[in-house]
Parts: structure tokens; sequence; C-alpha cells
């Protein structure tokens, strides 16, 4: 066999890369998962719009920023819970958000997202006031602590609901605030 010229090498190689690719492509979309559970991740989509609802009720628009939903909190909280989290707080995540869907069922009639917004604050309260009781095993504590940590992480609510100074900068051991002002991130 002669040797092979530069020029033959490239197209060879680009002829054979191109087949892989193409292959991969058509393999990887004969074996999607199932739509309704996001790919690697612990709640279902479902569950995330569920629970990016609760954080939305926990930390709503604001004149002064956005709120949760705005922030992308569901997806962040779902990874945060997939990637951080012990899989037994996974769990009680889980389940407790099936929970979460059939009490509110039977107190207000409707799922969670359909409730106008004074009626998820109340029933917020009533699972807040079970929490308070029942310590930190349940599981509206983590979800609580989880809302917060995904809104306060995003961008959103780093430059928008908190004042955000790019590191490194000057350090100020006290600084005054004003009336009104927001915390510092």
């Amino acid at each position: 066999m002669p040797p092979m010229n530069r020029r033959e090498a490239v197209k060879t190689t680009t002829a054979l890369l191109g087949g892989v690719l193409i292959t991969t492509n058509g393999f990887l979309i004969a074996c999607a998962r199932d739509p309704n559970k996001s790919a690697g991740k612990v709640l279902s989509v479902d569950h995330q719009s569920l629970i990016e609802d609760i954080a939305d009720t926990l930390l709503p628009t604001t004149p002064g920023s956005p709120g949760a939903k705005a922030a992308g909190a569901g997806a962040a909280i779902n990874l945060l819970l997939t990637d951080c989290y012990e899989p037994e707080d996974q769990q009680r995540v889980v389940k407790g958000l099936g929970q979460f869907h059939d009490a509110c069922g039977k107190r207000c009639g409707s799922g969670f997202s359909s409730l106008p917004q004074n009626e998820r604050e109340q029933f917020l309260r009533e699972v807040d006031a079970e929490a308070q009781k029942a310590g930190t095993k349940h599981y509206f504590s983590l979800v609580r602590q989880l809302a917060l940590q995904a809104y306060f992480s995003s961008e959103i609510g780093m430059t928008r609901a908190l004042r955000y100074v790019m590191t490194p900068g000057k350090w100020v051991g006290c600084v005054p605030l004003q009336p009104n002002q927001p915390a510092w991130a």
C-alpha cells in the first residue's frame, strides 16, 4: 500500500469522525430517558416544579428583586439536592413533597400552584408550624434551607436581592448600613 499523503489523511479522519458523531447522536436520541424525570437528578419534573413554587412563595418577587422562580431556583435545588446531600436527605425531601402535595389537595382542594398567593402563604405557615413541632428531621426544614441556598447563590439573588462586591477587594470590618439598604452578599 502506498504511503498516504497529508490531504488524504485529513479527509479520511474527517469522514471517520463525522460518521461517529452521526451514529452517536442517533444512539443517544434512541436511548432518551423518561421525560418526567430530570436526567440523573433526584427530583422528577413535577417535584421540581412544586419545590420551585414553594421557593417562589417563600421568596416572592418584590419591587426590589425578582423572586425564586425568576432565579431558576427549581433546577438549582434539584442540582444541590442531587450533588450535595446524602441519600436519606434526598428521600426525605422526595417523600415530603409527596406528603405536601397530598396535604395541599386535602386541605385546600387543589394543587399548590393553582392556589392564590395568600392561600399559598397560609398553607406554608401551617406546614412550617408542623415542622417546628417535629424538629430538624421534618422535610420542610430542608426544603426551606434549599430554597434559600438556591436563591441567594443565584445571579439574581446575589446581585439584585443582596449587594454584591466581587472579591478581591478592600476588606472593611465594620460598615454602617443605611435604612432600607440590602445586606451585603
